[in-house]
């Protein structure tokens, strides 16, 4: 969606889930981390000059769509063409649509474009910035590549845990796939989320890598502070508004440049369009898995997945039409399933 009202960013995320807490991928420190001793770990995965440990450059990756569907024989919804993976573009599960953003859309393939959407939405509600580079890094969970966030990025959350920030990336637990639901029928492949969560954030690893020179695809943007400001309804599903300067109160120079700091939400995905015009952003995510954005009337909670600190177990919600009542996730504490 664009809003196009005077003096406003606009990002039109319409997105899914966030939020949740503990027993989740933890923040990467030099301390975190294990002894040098020239491991295949260490070979592939690069310290900076804090210790958070990075994808290296060489590594950034982007899913285009596939041509054919036969490049995916095990129906995943993702494919292999021109020596490259992609995105199978079918309904289901593996696609859906659930509504439209200024003319576009809102496809969300594996419930990916949601999720990471959603997760550019909780920091800016929690960490107040968008710097991914400083707040989130690669890790690893047993054999799978995760994205986490570091020890800096947490201890800017104010509650020490970045609930709403933790549950989004829990979502990349095996345990969430195809138990969180969206709009429009479709199920959240974790193994894709985390495919695509680390491709593009080394994606944004090599941006940031180039020369701050204030041009429009700069990525070393300016420090800035992301204040909410409301939450209506939006294009796709609920907006959220933040305000947008410098640390200090003062007007960002180059705000046009924030769209760069986006690119680890994937500037392709369906979910994301961005606009400046002045000094507010908003952002499109999907309904419930933001508190505040998650009031609701009635005795029913349209919503597949709330998540809060608040418990909702055993009250009235619907989802995809189908009316049931919210369950505890069993991989998250804040985080709660119609089902």
């Amino acid at each position: 969606m664009i809003n196009r009202r005077r003096n406003a960013f606009t990002f039109s995320f319409a997105s899914a889930a966030l939020l949740g807490c503990g027993g989740g991928f933890g923040g990467v420190s030099g301390e975190d981390e294990p002894a040098s001793d020239g491991s295949a770990f260490e070979r592939e995965y690069v310290a900076d000059e804090n210790g958070v440990v990075l994808g290296t450059t060489w590594q950034a990756l982007s899913y285009p769509n596939c041509v054919s569907a036969a490049s995916d024989p095990d129906g995943d919804g993702w494919g292999w063409e021109n020596d490259k993976s992609c995105i199978v573009v079918t309904g289901g599960s593996s696609g859906g649509s659930v509504g439209s953003s200024g003319g576009t859309t809102c496809t969300n393939h594996d419930g990916t474009a949601s999720t990471m959407a959603a997760l550019a939405v909780a920091a800016a509600m929690e960490l107040k910035r968008w710097q991914p580079t400083k707040d989130f890094t690669i890790g690893k969970q047993g054999a799978d590549e995760v994205l986490m966030l570091t020890t800096g990025g947490r201890a800017r959350c104010s509650d020490g845990k970045c609930a709403n920030i933790q549950a989004l990336l829990d979502f990349q637990k095996s345990e969430a796939s195809g138990v969180v639901k969206f709009p429009g029928n479709v199920s959240l492949n974790s193994s894709a989320l985390r495919s695509r969560m680390v491709a593009k954030f080394r994606e944004q690893v090599t941006c940031e890598a180039q020369p701050a020179n204030g041009g429009a695809s700069n990525c070393p943007v300016e420090e800035h502070s992301l204040t909410f400001q409301r939450s209506e309804k939006g294009g796709c599903d609920t907006n959220f508004f933040f305000v947008a300067r410098k640390p200090d109160g003062e007007p960002l120079q180059y705000p046009a440049q924030l769209k760069n700091k986006l690119k680890w939400a994937d500037t392709t995905n369906p979910y994301v369009g961005f606009q400046s015009v002045g000094e507010v952003v908003s952002i499109d995510p999907t309904f419930g898995l933001n508190p505040a954005g998650s009031t609701t009337t009635g005795t029913c909670a349209a919503a597949c997945v709330k998540i809060g600190p608040a418990s909702v177990v055993g009250q009235c919600c619907s989802c995809n039409g189908v009316t049931r009542s919210f369950g505890k996730a069993a991989w998250s504490p804040v985080t709660f399933i119609c089902q």
